[in-house]
């Protein structure tokens, strides 16, 4: 009998539209043996069934993937990270890039809109549905920067200004996420772009992953 291979590290790297999280975690790649990175879902390939329901939240053009059935779209996507999970790739290190947290505090921020209420203690009810279903990563990286900065680089993402909208959006992800890392200091490594070099940013979460990987510190 074959013996089941052991699940890999898990490490996901989470933050708002523009803070450098998929340039970091590309690099963090290069430095960690063995390791593999999962794009975000909205870059799922079109033929399979991740990049299939993404291509359906996102035919009405929301960069948000807004349909207006905001429960059915929060269902997709936490099923999609779920889903995610159970098909782990073989690898040492999985890194990816956004995860349930991303998906708990756009939809949360998206379900708030219907009546104006506070998104933080729906972003806390998604991320306890989400932990019924999927293991909670092995490390959990927030990524920040300044505002002008996520700005530029978003937009420069895009090749065009950002609207209204994608701007009070962006600074509301960040600034959810941030309330949540605050209130879960245990759970997060926040990485602030501001103030650290990428050099430096790298750095900090090498050594985070090296410290996981070790035989004291590698999880059960």
């Amino acid at each position: 009998m074959t013996a089941p291979r052991p699940a890999p590290l898990w490490v996901t790297l989470e933050g708002a539209n523009g803070v450098g999280k998929t340039r970091l975690a590309a690099l963090l790649r290069g430095q960690v043996e063995g390791a593999v990175v999962l794009d975000e879902l909205p870059d799922a390939a079109p033929e399979r069934l991740p990049g299939k329901v993404i291509a359906a939240l996102a035919e009405g053009g929301d960069p948000f993937l807004r349909t207006g059935h905001p429960l059915t779209e929060t269902l997709a996507l936490l099923g999609l990270a779920v889903r995610r999970r159970e098909e782990a790739p073989a690898a040492a290190v999985v890194i990816e890039d956004r995860g349930c947290d991303s998906v708990a505090v756009y939809q949360a921020l998206t379900l708030a809109e219907r009546d104006g209420s506070d998104p933080y203690p729906i972003a806390l009810r998604l991320l306890a549905m989400a932990d019924r279903w999927r293991p909670r990563s092995d490390l959990t990286v927030l990524v920040t920067n300044d505002e002008t900065t996520r700005r530029a680089q978003w937009a420069a993402r895009l090749g065009r200004p950002l609207t209204g909208d994608e701007h009070h959006r962006a600074v509301a992800v960040a600034q959810l996420h941030a309330r949540i890392a605050d209130e879960e200091p245990d759970r997060y490594l926040v990485l602030d772009l501001a103030e650290l070099t990428t050099a430096q940013a790298l750095s900090v979460l090498t050594s985070a992953v090296a410290a996981l990987t070790s035989p004291a510190g590698a999880s059960s």
